[in-house]
């Protein structure tokens, strides 16, 4: 076909002036492209190499787990740490002291390496060591923060480092790998360079396969194969320069997508030329003609094609997350710079060849089929529509399925490092040992404090009760459990402490309680004993009362001598001088034993205390008293006057009747007072015991009963001192446990200044204590979207648990593996919505633009975007169900704007050459475009496929799904949408299709 049925004759002229300039200086132009191309791979650093000195992390910077390892490195002194690795040992015998001088060494080498570590736990601590060791005593690690952060280029060169100086010095047999979130990055990221060269060498031999099979000639895929290496080259060079002059940041994977969208992309603007070139030889146009034209005519297309993928990558300049923004804006440099050498270098080479015949076009069997399809869309055009859309429909409606991964871990073999680093791991220690959540909690005061810590414990308490959280560490829980010293048993105990360190003193004046109870002994000794005695006593009492009676006896004896004595006189001068000696020496007698006796009643009523507290004694000083007092009273006496009588009556002084009655009035008294003797005596045989055997023990138990109480009485002062502590804490313990917030915890000031507490302060409290840290240890995996969920309900757990505290206004933030994916999955969706958005809105502007149609832009924008939906739901159905391996997070927003850039192309492409053919809308107008794009747009989508089904060559299954998703997508697009769905629905709009332009 000559020209376009609606193009002006002056803008074509002007469009192919352009192009008649590099066909007339086609080998100027072909030297200008390669010597720039040259000239710039050699002034400009390779593109891996600006992209290692980018430091864009994963994620932003001012993202709420970004944020929170910030204000961790600064309160917790880890220096200018970014991000944290972890080098983990093993030796499945046991780790040997080789092994322990070996990570001693390590802290020491890697603290040297200051460009790349900023901070090296130190397992030189005994404690320290002790925790960073496997129960089984077969594994250890340490943690190492570099100043690279995660996901950051820079980071690859310092993971290099602590890698290459980990493994430098190991001891034989002890296996050392570097692992952790930010040394996954770096496996994936070194992976995805890794893959580049194989990916591309891949691509280009699939496309030079595909483009021999269709063209069957050598020169035309070494053409295209030409025009698009230089654009490569060139492409490369030029973003890399705009990294370096810091337009925009570039990373590793920028690399990876530019290479497999620019091969795609490049190929499919040089087979576009060709086609178009190809059907004006076959007109008879010369090669020179042919290639300005075919630059002029599809120029514009191409222009409206490129400038879509540019605006549409562009977009993704808007992300806030380093892989789409440092990707983006590379993908549309290199795909504008692809434009300028496609429109000129292509019919440059296209002129070229032509002259010598070496791109003269062959007869295609393919233009036939196409045709036949075209008729049958233009004669049923519904059934064609319905017949497209239902697959389309099906796969749509799979994608609300989709379970997006946000594991850094699974793009990963398993043969990488950092895997195999968590393999070990998790041999030896719990779950998420080295991945744990943190919770930070920043106040405006210090927290050293009991009130304080007990509302920290209160908070810790909550989380460790929520579903999923196997473990929670903190300054009150050091070691996971609530410290000993502010339980509520320990208290008690505490309080047992005191008492009993009372009790302590008392024991010092236990050997006087024990002499006081060995002398109350003694003395019931002594007073059995006594007891004891006096029942010895009774037989000699009783001997002394027989004797008083025998003396009763005498004594009545003698009243009757003394009776008969009246009556008859006998010898009475004689006896009464031999009677009145005898009572005198009765009465002698008597008053020794009245003295003696009264000395005794004495030393018993007045001397002896004990003897007052004694029954048995007081009854026997009474007996005894009886006895003493008859005696002096009534024997004594009676014997006086006797003797008196008697005395007169040998000396013949009075009258013997006279003295003879005094006698017996004497007598009688006599054996009165012998009588009262007789009963006292029997008295004090039942009462006395062994008094005097039992007195000396006893008083002897009474002065040691006294030592004893003086040493209890001297304790009671000491007891007195630890009774009142103990009330003072438990005084305090209320008044603190009885504080709501405390939630029954409490810490007592003492406790603050333990060695062990300092050490706990140390590591979960700031130097200046206002900030607090929790780890948080799940019983889920850290990478898996349990734990990303889970995140966000700690984080309102623990701000609910400090409402109504000292600590409400506290900031509360979160950080670790899985805040990180958390914010990486609110990022992702929300750049997915701007880069969708801005994307749409870019792309219908340039339709509406090259197309001048309402109805037209919308309808191709529906298209493009159900098959977008349709691919995703294909990739879910073949990974996620198929492969059991989730899409990861990448895809849905890379795949997105590739699909709706070149699906748009390609419609784009169809409806220009409809609107050629049918301006009126008519259908045999419809199936001539159909026909004549059929083949050129199913090669170019054949040949994108391949080139992003390439990707799947490399080893990181992120970039794998990436390219299937495109792939697949393509191939609906090329053979449902743009072949069936899109002539179909034009079919039936007719006219229409181009309001509100008039039908000409």
């Amino acid at each position: 076909m000559g020209t376009t049925h609606g193009d002006r004759p002056d803008r074509a002229d002007r469009a192919a002036g352009y192009a008649r300039f590099a066909v007339r200086r086609a080998g100027w132009v072909v030297l200008a492209w390669l010597a720039l191309t040259v000239v710039m791979n050699v002034a400009v650093p390779q593109l891996e190499e600006i992209a290692g000195r980018d430091s864009s992390p994963m994620v932003p910077r001012d993202a709420p787990s970004m944020r929170a390892v910030e204000l961790m490195n600064q309160e917790f002194s880890n220096g200018d740490a970014e991000s944290f690795i972890v080098v983990a040992m093993e030796r499945t015998s046991g780790l040997t002291r080789a092994d322990r001088t070996y990570a001693e060494s390590l802290v020491t080498g890697l603290a040297e390496d200051k460009g790349d570590v900023a901070f090296v736990q130190d397992v030189r601590d005994p404690a320290l060591r002790k925790a960073l060791t496997s129960e089984d005593r077969q594994a250890r690690y340490l943690l190492v923060g570099i100043t690279g952060a995660t996901g950051a280029p820079a980071s690859l060169r310092q993971v290099a480092a602590v890698r290459d100086i980990a493994r430098a010095s190991a001891p034989d047999g002890l296996t050392v790998q570097v692992t952790g979130p930010t040394a996954t990055v770096v496996d994936l990221a070194t992976e995805t360079e890794h893959s580049v060269l194989r990916i591309t060498v891949v691509t280009i031999g699939l496309i030079a396969l595909i483009l021999f099979l269709i063209y069957r000639s050598f020169v035309i895929p070494v053409l295209i194969l030409t025009v698009v290496g230089l654009g490569l080259g060139l492409g490369r060079a030029v973003v890399a320069w705009c990294g370096l002059q810091d337009f925009f940041a570039v990373s590793t994977f920028s690399g990876s997508f530019l290479t497999a969208i620019v091969l795609g992309a490049g190929t499919d603007y040089a087979v576009f030329l060709v086609a178009r070139y190809h059907e004006q030889r076959r007109l008879g146009v010369d090669p020179g003609r042919a290639a300005a034209v075919a630059a002029t005519r599809v120029g514009s297309v191409i222009a409206g094609s490129a400038v879509t993928v540019v605006l549409a990558t562009l977009a993704m300049a808007l992300a806030d997350l380093g892989f789409f923004n440092t990707t983006g804006p590379a993908v549309a440099v290199s795909i504008a710079v692809n434009l300028l050498v496609s429109l000129t270098l292509t019919p440059a080479l296209l002129a070229l060849a032509g002259r010598r015949g070496w791109a003269e076009p062959r007869e295609s069997k393919a233009s036939g089929a196409w045709a036949r399809v075209a008729g049958v869309v233009a004669a049923h055009p519904a059934r064609m529509l319905t017949a497209s859309l239902v697959p389309l429909a099906v796969l749509a409606a799979v994608f609300p399925l989709a379970d997006l991964s946000y594991d850094v871990r699974d793009p990963l073999p398993d043969d990488a490092e950092s895997n195999q680093g968590y393999a070990l791991l998790g041999r030896h220690f719990p779950v998420n040992e080295v991945l744990p959540d943190y919770v930070l909690i920043r106040a405006d005061h210090d927290l050293r404090t009991s009130k304080d810590l007990a509302v920290l414990e209160r908070a810790s308490a909550a989380v460790a009760q929520h579903d999923g959280v196997a473990l929670v560490r903190g300054v009150t829980r050091p070691l996971g459990v609530p410290i000993t010293e502010a339980s509520l048993a320990y208290q008690s105990g505490l309080v047992g402490d005191q008492l009993d360190q009372a009790q302590g003193k008392v024991a010092e004046g236990t050997s006087g309680a024990e002499r006081l109870a060995d002398g109350a002994g003694q003395l019931d000794d002594g007073a059995g004993q006594l007891a004891a005695g006096a029942e010895k006593a009774v037989a000699g009492a009783d001997r002394i009362a027989a004797s008083t009676g025998k003396l009763t006896s005498g004594m009545t004896q003698l009243l009757d001598g003394a009776d008969a004595a009246i009556t008859g006189t006998g010898d009475l001068r004689t006896g009464a001088g031999g009677l009145a000696d005898g009572l005198d020496a009765a009465a002698d007698q008597v008053q020794l034993a009245v003295d003696g006796l009264g000395l005794v009643h004495d030393a018993l009523a007045t001397k002896s205390l004990t003897c007052g507290l004694d029954p048995a004694c007081r009854q026997a000083r009474t007996g005894l008293k009886r006895i003493w007092e008859a005696e002096r009273d009534q024997l004594l006496p009676g014997l006086r006057q006797a003797a008196k009588g008697a005395r007169a009556l040998a000396t013949g002084s009075g009258d013997l009747q006279s003295g003879l009655q005094q006698l017996r009035a004497g007598l009688a008294k006599a054996r009165n007072g012998s009588r009262q003797l007789a009963d006292g005596q029997r008295v004090f045989a039942e009462r006395l015991g062994d008094l005097s055997a039992g007195a000396d023990e006893l008083a002897a138990g009474a002065d040691r009963l006294r030592g004893g109480t003086q040493q209890v009485a001297a304790s009671l002062p000491e007891l007195e001192d630890g009774l009142a502590a103990a009330a003072r804490h438990l005084r305090e313990t209320r008044t603190a446990a009885d504080d709501p917030a405390s939630g029954g915890f409490y810490l007592p000031p003492t406790a603050l200044e333990d060695q062990d507490f300092a050490a706990a302060m140390r590591l979960y409290l700031s130097p200046d204590g206002r900030t607090a840290r929790l780890a948080v240890l799940g019983s889920t995996d850290a990478f898996g979207p349990e734990a990303s969920d889970r995140v966000e309900d700690i984080r309102a757990t623990v701000e609910t648990s400090l409402n109504g505290t000292r600590l409400d206004d506290a900031e509360v933030l979160t950080t670790g593996m899985a805040s990180t994916n958390a914010d990486l999955r609110d990022y992702s969706m929300s750049d997915l919505e701007v880069i969708a958005g801005f994307a749409l809105v870019a792309v219908f502007v340039v339709l509406l633009l090259l197309l001048r149609s309402l109805v037209a832009a919308f309808a191709l924008m529906a298209t493009v975007v159900l098959s977008y939906v349709a691919a995703i739901g294909l990739s879910v159905l073949v990974w996620q169900y198929g492969l059991g391996i989730q899409l990861d997070w990448t895809v849905a927003a890379v795949a997105f704007v590739v699909l709706v850039a070149v699906g748009a192309d390609y419609n784009l492409l169809l409806t220009k050459r409809m609107h050629e053919e049918a301006p009126d809308g008519s259908a045999a107008g419809i199936a001539r475009a159909t026909a004549a794009t059929g083949g050129v747009i199913t090669s170019a989508g054949v040949i994108f496929a391949v080139s992003m089904m390439a990707l799947l060559a490399g080893r990181v299954t992120t970039i794998g799904q990436v390219g299937f998703t495109i792939a697949v997508g393509l191939l609906l697009d090329t053979f449902v949408v743009r072949s069936l769905l899109v002539p179909a629905l034009a079919t039936l709009l007719g006219r229409r299709l181009w309001w509100p332009q008039r039908a000409r």
